[in-house]
């Protein structure tokens, strides 16, 4: 069950040649944030104990929100049945962004559906996580919980890193479907024109 569950992250990860760029990025402005927390004074106990409270209630709600919005992205993906999915899947990916897995590259839509799916499954167990930090910070001291609201501006910087992948793939196929128009099919430059797009966003 295990394995099923984490298939898509497996394959997220073989896939990528770039991943470093969304884990890097958010550990170096946790890194800064958690110096600042630490060096600086932004009050007593009770204070920093309710701006943590706010904080977690807060990403609470937008993971949830984030969820939703991923859940919706794959049903609509998995339903639709037009010529705009048909040629993701017929796209293969560039084997200069994205490694193969199994020996095989994967379609722009197998990209799509791997960030999405990673994305949920990430954001599923940080939910969990932060639901069990709500129920459990009464007992952490201070300091802790300082390092901890790191490690939660680490996790959801590399979760927007991965959605805003996403959101420039969906974007690709909105390109192919303007290209469409009058029956005229997608050129190879044209499929290529939105991955460049993403590359400015993640880069």
């Amino acid at each position: 069950m295990k394995s099923i569950i984490f298939v898509p992250v497996k394959d997220y990860i073989k896939s990528r040649k770039h991943l470093f760029i969304k884990f890097v990025f958010p550990m170096v402005v946790a890194a800064i944030a958690l110096a600042i927390t630490l060096f600086f004074n932004f009050g007593d106990s009770e204070k920093l104990n309710s701006i943590f409270s706010e904080f977690i209630s807060t990403q609470i709600n937008i993971i949830a929100i984030l969820i939703s919005f991923s859940i919706a992205i794959i049903t609509i993906l998995v339903s639709a049945d037009n010529r705009n999915i048909q040629e993701l899947k017929k796209t293969l990916s560039n084997e200069k962004d994205y490694n193969s897995v199994n020996g095989k590259q994967l379609s722009l839509f197998q990209i799509l559906l791997s960030n999405i799916a990673y994305n949920i499954i990430c954001e599923t167990v940080y939910l969990i996580f932060l639901i069990a930090v709500a129920l459990t910070k009464s007992i952490f001291p201070i300091q802790l919980l300082k390092y901890v609201s790191a490690i939660c501006i680490f996790i959801i910087l590399h979760i927007l890193l991965v959605l805003l992948e996403s959101v420039a793939l969906l974007a690709l196929m909105l390109y192919i479907k303007l290209s469409y128009c009058g029956n005229t099919m997608a050129t190879q430059n044209q499929i290529a024109y939105p991955i460049l797009i993403m590359k400015i966003i993640v880069i």
